[in-house]
This record gives C-alpha cells, sequence and structure tokens, in this order.
C-alpha cells in the first residue's frame, strides 16, 4: 500500500469525529485518499459547492458501471501491490460528465482485452491537453459518456486494442447488458473512490469484487477478506469513511421513519397491533419500553426522519439497506467481517440531546446484560463511564434501527401464528428477518467460495484443462492469502503437528487413502494439507498419487484456488518422496535437508509477491531450519518470536 498518503478519520467514535466544517486542506487530503491524485490535483478539483467526489451524469454513470464490471470479470482477486493499483488503476480524477483514469503501463492489454469481452468499443481518439477538460491520453466514447485514459498514447492503447483483438472471441454468454440503475450507480460510485482499495489491500493482501444474483437483483459483494467475510456493505461505509466521502444523489422513495418502524412489526401481526412508533424501535432493538427509552425512542426517530430527508446521505438505501450495520454493530448477527464500527449520519445531532438521560439509559440497557452483582461490583469512575458508554451505544442503536426499518425492503405479511404473537415477539422476528434477508444476499456469493468442512475443498471446483501446466505464479496470484501454505505456515504448523501424528506413508501409497472407517489423510502431504486447511486429494484422483510440484498436482491446487509457496513445495515433495512407512521426524529431516541444498534465491524468484532482488534475510533464515522436528518449536519462537 502507498506509503505517502495520511488515512482519513474512521466514523468510529462518536465522541472523536473531525473538526466541523474541515478545511480546504482536510478535504483534499480526503479526496486524494479516495482518488490517489496528487494533493495539489484534488485540492484544485475540489468545488465550492458541489461534492468531495463530483455525481456523474446518468450516462456517465451507465458507463462506469460498464467498466468496473469488465475488470472485475477480467482481474477477479488480485493483489494492487503486483497491478501497480487495483485493477491496474493508480490514480482517477472524477468529474460530472468524464472521469480520468491513470491506468500501469502493463496493464494497458489487460483493460483492453476487458473491454473488448465486456463489448465495450475501444477505439479511441487523443484526449484534449491542456484543455481543463482531461489529461494527456486517449479517450473513450461510451453512449454519450467520456472516459479518459491516461497516460496511455493513443500508439500505445491501439498496440494493445490490437493484441486483445487476437485473443479468442469471449464466449456468448457474457453479458453485455448495461447495469440496472441502482446497481450502476454503486459501481459508478465504487470507481470514483477506487483507491479506497487500498485500504481493503492493505488488511486482506488482495482485493476481490464480485457480482453476484439474488431475488431477480444483481449486488456488488466485497469477497476480500475471504470466504466466511463476503460483505455487501458499500466501501465507504465499509472503511467507516467520512460522510463528505459517500455519494449524494436522489433517494429512491420517500420514508417516514416512524411508519416503516410500525410497518415492519406488524407484517409480523402482533396483538394488539403496533400503533406507537416509538414503543415499536424499542422492542425491535430487542430494548425494553419504558419512559426513558421512548424518550430515547422519539428522538432517534426525529433524527432518522432527517437523516432520510437529507440526499447527502442516501447511500444508506445502498445495498439492501442500513440494516447491514445493524448486523456489523450486534452481537445478533455474528457480523464481523468489517473490523470498524460505523456511526451513522446524524449521530453528531443524536448525541445533542439534553432531555434524554444517557447515563439512565444506560443503566438500563446494561441491567438487561448483566447481573446485579455484576453492576455493583464497578468501582471509582466505572460507576460512571460504563453506563454512560452504553447510554451513547444504546442511543446510536436506536437511529440504526429507526435508519435499517425505514430502508429495508418491505417485509412480506407472515402466515398466522397458532400462539398470540406480543409486540415484542413480532418486532424480534422483524428484526430476524430483515437480517436474515440481508445475510442471504451475501450467501449466494459464498457458495462459490464454500470449502468442505473436512477435505478443505472447495464445493464447486474451478475447470482446469487437463493439459495444463500451472505455475507457482499462477497457483498464487490465483489464491486469497489465507489459502495460499507459506513457509512460516509450515513451520508453525509443524510445531503442533509433530506431536500428534508419528508417522506417515510415502507417495506411491497416495495422499489419503481408504481405511475400514473411512477416508482418511496417509502422506505427509496429506497430513499437513488436513491440519493447515489446504485442499485434500481424493482416492480416484490423478492428484493423489502425484508428487506436489508436479503438473498434476499443481492442476489440483488450481482447481481448489489454492497454493504451497516454492519453499513449502520444495520441502513437502521431498518428505514425499522416501516410499513406505516412515516417522515424521525422517520426512521433516528429508524436507528440511532439500531447503538446505536448493538455491533459495531461485526458489524466492518463483514467488510473485517478492521483489526482484528481494532480501536475503529471509532465505538465510530458511536455510537454518533445524534438520530434527522436535527443534522446530524453539527455533519458530527465537526466529519470530511474538509473530509466530
Amino acid at each position: 500500500m502507498p506509503d505517502d498518503f495520511t488515512a482519513p478519520p474512521r466514523r468510529d467514535d462518536p465522541f472523536d469525529f473531525p473538526d466541523w466544517p474541515p478545511g480546504p486542506s482536510t478535504l483534499a487530503t480526503w479526496r486524494q485518499w479516495a482518488t490517489r491524485e496528487p494533493y495539489d490535483t484534488a485540492r484544485q478539483e475540489i468545488s465550492d459547492t458541489g461534492p468531495l467526489i463530483p455525481e456523474p451524469s446518468r450516462p456517465q454513470t451507465h458507463a462506469e458501471a460498464r467498466i468496473l464490471t469488465a475488470l472485475i470479470r477480467e482481474y477477479g482477486m488480485h493483489r494492487p501491490e503486483l497491478t501497480d493499483g487495483p485493477y491496474g488503476i493508480t490514480s482517477i480524477t472524477p468529474r460530472t460528465d468524464e472521469l480520468t483514469i491513470h491506468i500501469a503501463d502493463r496493464e494497458l492489454e489487460r483493460w483492453a482485452r476487458a473491454l473488448t469481452a465486456a463489448g465495450i468499443d475501444i477505439r479511441a481518439e487523443a484526449a484534449a491537453q491542456n484543455t481543463g477538460t482531461a489529461t494527456a491520453g486517449v479517450t473513450l466514447a461510451i453512449n454519450g459518456a467520456r472516459i479518459n485514459l491516461a497516460p496511455a498514447t493513443p500508439s500505445a492503447w491501439h498496440d494493445a486494442a490490437d493484441s486483445a483483438a487476437q485473443r479468442p472471441a469471449p464466449p456468448a454468454s457474457y453479458d453485455h447488458t448495461t447495469p440496472q440503475d441502482e446497481l450502476a450507480t454503486l459501481l459508478s460510485a465504487t470507481l470514483r473512490r477506487i483507491g479506497l482499495l487500498w485500504d481493503v489491500a492493505h488488511r486482506h493482501s488482495s482485493v476481490h469484487l464480485m457480482l453476484t444474483e439474488h431475488a431477480g437483483k444483481t449486488h456488488l459483494l466485497d469477497a476480500s477478506a475471504g470466504r466466511q467475510s463476503l460483505s455487501v456493505i458499500p466501501l465507504w461505509q465499509a472503511l467507516s469513511m467520512p460522510l463528505q466521502l459517500w455519494p449524494a444523489r436522489r433517494a429512491p422513495r420517500r420514508a417516514d421513519a416512524g411508519a416503516a418502524v410500525l410497518d415492519a412489526v406488524n407484517a409480523f401481526k402482533p396483538q394488539p397491533t403496533a400503533t406507537d412508533p416509538a414503543e415499536s424501535l424499542c422492542h425491535l432493538m430487542d430494548l425494553e419500553a419504558t419512559a426513558v427509552t421512548r424518550r430515547a425512542a422519539i428522538h432517534a426517530l426525529k433524527i432518522a426522519q432527517a437523516v432520510l430527508d437529507d440526499p447527502a446521505h442516501t447511500s444508506i438505501w445502498d445495498a439492501g439497506g442500513w440494516i447491514g450495520t445493524c448486523r456489523r454493530s450486534t452481537a445478533r448477527g455474528e457480523y464481523s467481517t468489517h473490523e470498524d464500527r460505523l456511526v451513522p449520519p446524524g449521530t453528531e445531532r443524536l448525541l445533542d440531546a439534553p432531555g434524554i438521560d444517557l447515563l439512565e439509559l444506560g443503566t438500563l440497557a446494561l441491567r438487561a446484560q448483566l447481573s446485579q452483582k455484576e453492576l455493583d461490583d464497578l468501582r471509582g469512575l466505572e460507576k460512571y463511564q460504563v453506563p454512560l458508554w452504553w447510554g451513547v451505544d444504546t442511543l446510536i442503536e436506536l437511529l440504526n434501527w429507526a435508519l435499517a426499518a425505514a430502508t429495508s425492503p418491505p417485509l412480506a405479511d407472515a402466515q398466522e401464528h397458532p400462539a398470540r404473537r406480543t409486540l415484542q415477539r413480532a418486532a424480534q422476528e422483524a428484526a430476524s428477518h430483515m437480517i436474515a434477508e440481508h445475510e442471504a444476499i451475501e450467501d449466494v456469493g459464498a457458495t462459490e467460495l464454500r470449502r468442505e468442512h473436512d477435505t478443505w475443498r472447495l464445493s464447486k471446483p474451478d475447470a482446469v484443462a487437463t493439459d495444463s501446466v500451472p505455475t507457482i505464479a499462477d497457483l498464487i496470484l490465483a489464491a486469497h492469502a489465507h489459502d495460499v501454505l507459506d513457509f512460516r505456515g509450515l513451520v508453525q504448523a509443524l510445531t503442533y503437528f509433530s506431536y500428534r501424528v508419528h508417522s506417515t506413508a510415502g507417495l506411491p501409497d497416495g495422499h489419503r487413502s481408504l481405511e475400514d472407517d473411512g477416508n482418511f489423510p496417509n502422506s505427509f502431504t496429506g497430513h499437513i494439507s488436513t491440519w493447515y486447511g489446504q485442499p485434500c486429494t481424493l482416492i480416484g484422483e490423478e492428484a493423489n498419487h502425484a508428487a506436489v510440484g508436479s503438473a498434476a498436482y499443481r492442476r489440483h491446487l488450481a482447481a481448489h484456488r489454492a497454493a504451497f509457496d516454492p519453499f513449502v513445495e520444495c520441502y513437502l515433495a521431498a518428505a514425499d518422496e522416501m516410499p513406505g512407512e516412515h516417522d515424521v521426524a525422517e520426512r521433516h529431516r528429508a524436507g528440511a535437508q532439500a531447503l538446505r541444498t536448493a538455491d533459495l534465491a531461485a526458489l524466492r524468484d518463483l514467488d510473485p509477491r517478492w521483489r526482484p532482488g528481494g532480501s536475503d534475510e529471509f532465505l538465510s533464515i530458511v536455510a537454518t531450519l533445524p534438520l530434527e522436528v522436535h527443534e522446530v518449536e524453539s527455533w519458530v519462537d527465537d526466529v519470530f518470536g511474538d509473530d509466530a
């Protein structure tokens, strides 16, 4: 991740909001974080009256959406450090009627291939220079929109386009349609803030945006965190960005916060019917309705209505509505995709409420969570600070749930219940259904990333040509960081693996074998794969009797989007080589010896994550791996310390 930018403050602490209003230099820094423009360019582009990131015209929106859709399909999961930016983009300059995209030179052909496959006319004209409308480069005119590609020269772009044209035509099933309006605005807004994906890459090593279908709609998902943490929450919300970086456009519909809360609860037919929005809001977030909590709920509904009516905050409608924030801020959904909480728009006004006793509100909320003894055990400042923080969080959660009810798709009327539904029960069912509907969007995308629990194989493996010979670089680039077994992961696995497995079979007997009570790991690699969560081979597969590093075994890893780094591949191939049953100590010794005699610099150069001529310090560490397996644990502690 570039180290010459200062991150904007996160919108995750209600007592630590940035100064208001932010000055020109602060706004320029925030814009620069999202666009990666030079600071002077960012400051020059900021309008005195318009939004920090300009909203595009409708033709511009749809053109930008088509471009990002094409890039998502071409790049899939990738590492921005290796493509000089997310999707090969080094910086971007958004304006209402045009978008200037700076592309890394080495990514031009890939861009031409992506746009060609998407049916986008890539014939370009030279962009205007020094006119205030573009920078040197080429311009794509797409249905009345302008996309400037810089600093590509016309000849360089035409060469890239010619090269792309010589490749096989895209399959007929490729969707060339323009994304629907709601999705198009989200895709365009993401492209105009592409620099925020550096934050994602910094946290997860890679970037992986997906387009998935659910209930007749296409959704944009972020799968960068891995197979268990897909998120449909928009990028600027997911990263808790300042509100100035959020899109500001027309809301999809007029909403009444109080009426929306009542509609959600009454969809589950409580008896009697809910008529008090404040009381219903309390129950929606599973809070006892008292005089104190009702006053807080009335205030939260008032602020929610102001937020809903403000066009600066219409992003709260995106991607299934504000219920996603409720999922990430409560234990109810066990939603931990994002490490930052997100304080909703309107929080500043929400907390400026002289009629709300936050201390009393927090005490009431605490009583539902802690026993009286635990409350009595609070000492000193804790007696004040803990209830105060709970009061603040409870008030914010009331606002979150009011916004969630107003922006979630309408709930279908529930079936009649044989037992009478109380208001509390109906509200809890409404909350659960809103959460479930939001989760369902992400579950669709998780299907293609899901792995079997016992073998770690993809539930839907990728098709791999039987004559292909994937390289180590191919495998690493196609795998998520969590699914690459590297040297450090290997030696850490050895520290506990060696105490639990005493001996393993050799390669001729297969990585897995069939025993009386099931299918079990057999070879050294088979056991390591099982213990470390790497995809296992199956009996009957070619790869089950193939050496690690062979074309057959690499095809197996490619099908399951996994990889071994070059040092691990060298070690495991040697450890498996001895036929027959041998104890783990012998197999480890063979693997460690292979590393000691290998050309470690040449192995390092096979890994695309290493810069050319990378540090030799790591190579010296690899060379000192003990030959005796019982010495590995103390060696790991000495070499890696607290990072082990």
